[in-house]
């Protein structure tokens, strides 16, 4: 399988632009997605220098974040002219908010409604752990066995009451292979420790041979990177790629500890996995 990194906060590519957000290809199994979208500044001019074919079978979204779906919502027709596939959880328009510093909230979910996107595309709704295609998954709903409270300023407002964002929207994708899986991610705001044992209890009898993604740690205090390299350390994964709301301090942590096993994302990247 390959990766190509599409959007990112980073980029040291000529003609490659980097914006606050999270967009890759992936390549696997016979399948060409489009996982995420970033914000939609830079995606089609990224997806154009790189030259990303209109042969897409899918795009697929890891939440709603606008970070994540803007690209969609800047670029509903042109997008629809390289894939008509759309796979995203039951709960990707729920209500996210960002909680200001007058306790005023403001919206930073999907821009576009669902009448809006089925207009021009097949939009399919996960409900838990779905097979999107051979060998490729969507986990559905991350299940928590620690708390993981790094952002306080994400909230969602849900049945008219505003509480602490627990993303019941937030998935992440699973390739398979005959050695075991990767696991390709947004955001991670469920935390790095949840992600992992709910890809243990939904693959128990797989290796994880990758992750690849925004581990969002960028907010983080010294501590809780530290418990969280810890637990890499354990997992023995063997390859990690991350970027966006990872953040540098905690990805040149992760490097420092965990070596050549990391490797900070940026536009424009390609890795075989």
């Amino acid at each position: 399988m390959k990766i190509t990194i599409i959007v990112d906060n980073y980029v040291d590519t000529a003609c490659l632009l980097a914006e606050h957000g999270f967009a890759c290809l992936v390549e696997a199994n016979g399948k060409k997605i489009l996982f995420d979208t970033g914000q939609g500044e830079v995606l089609l001019k990224n997806m154009e220098h790189i030259g990303v074919e209109k042969d897409l079978d899918m795009i697929v979204f890891s939440h709603g974040h606008y970070d994540h779906t803007g690209g969609l919502c800047k670029n509903m027709h042109t997008l629809s002219g390289y894939t008509k596939e759309m796979f995203a959880s039951e709960f990707i328009f729920d209500d996210h908010l960002k909680k200001g510093d007058r306790s005023e909230y403001s919206y930073i979910g999907i821009g576009a409604t669902e009448e809006g996107i089925r207009d021009m595309y097949n939009l399919h709704l996960t409900s838990g752990l779905t097979e999107i295609a051979d060998g490729i998954y969507l986990s559905g709903t991350i299940g928590r066995v620690e708390e993981f409270s790094a952002d306080k300023l994400l909230y969602s407002c849900i049945n008219d009451r505003y509480c602490k964002d627990m993303f019941r929207d937030e998935q992440y994708m699973v390739i398979k292979d005959g050695s075991g899986v990767h696991v390709i991610t947004g955001c991670t705001h469920c935390g790095v420790v949840n992600l992992l044992a709910d890809v243990r209890t939904k693959f128990p009898d797989e290796q994880i041979l990758s992750l690849t993604g925004g581990l969002h740690m960028f907010r983080s205090t010294d501590e809780q990177i530290s418990h969280i390299i810890e637990h890499l350390k354990r997992e023995g994964i063997n390859r990690i790629f991350t970027g966006h709301c990872t953040g540098l301090n905690a990805a040149f942590k992760m490097q420092k500890s965990l070596g050549e096993t990391v490797t900070i994302a940026k536009v424009g990247m390609q890795f075989s996995l």
